[in-house]
């Protein structure tokens, strides 16, 4: 089997499957009140995706199938594909999160994991910075935890509308 296609298969299997896995369930959940990012079309995230698999395949074929390398130059291609990597998942992500029928969807700080917030677990909203047609709020859970939450601005009472029956 030819080096490219083998590092290709691979690539497929490393990114192709989960991130079309993530896209695929978050494109089943309901129609958003609000979001706090654009969505954008699934062209553009498939595009993203097969960036991504693009670049991992290069890498695989360097890293395993190319000539060797010194040791340092194989660690800083893969720190580059890593941070691709996790960049596009993040660019997946965050297109999800926002405001919904009976819950909110956050990306957290470093967008790399959804939390999806029970309206009726929300006991205070402090609105942390506003500018540039968005708020940066922290919302505190029953629970005791902090997120933090981006919406736009036009959309806050939506939200306090969604969490007053609850404080």
């Amino acid at each position: 089997m030819p080096s490219w296609v083998s590092a290709l298969a691979i690539a497929i299997l490393v990114v192709v499957m989960p991130f079309t896995l993530i896209l695929k369930l978050m494109l089943q959940l309901p129609k958003s009140v609000a979001l706090s990012h654009r969505r954008w079309p699934l062209l553009v995230n498939i595009g993203i995706i097969g960036a991504i698999t693009a670049y991992t395949t290069i890498f695989i074929r360097s890293a395993y199938y190319g000539r060797i390398a010194s040791p340092v130059t194989v660690l800083m291609e893969f720190v580059i594909a890593a941070l691709a990597y996790v960049f596009g998942l993040v660019l997946l992500l965050r297109q999800f999160s926002g405001l919904y029928a009976e819950y909110l969807i956050t990306t957290g700080r470093s967008g790399l994991f959804i939390r999806k917030i029970a309206y009726r677990n929300i006991i205070n909203i402090e609105e942390v910075a506003r500018g540039h047609g968005e708020s940066q709020l922290r919302i505190e859970t029953s629970r005791g935890l902090e997120h933090s939450f981006t919406l736009p601005t036009p959309c806050l009472a939506s939200l306090y509308d969604r969490v007053k029956p609850q404080l």
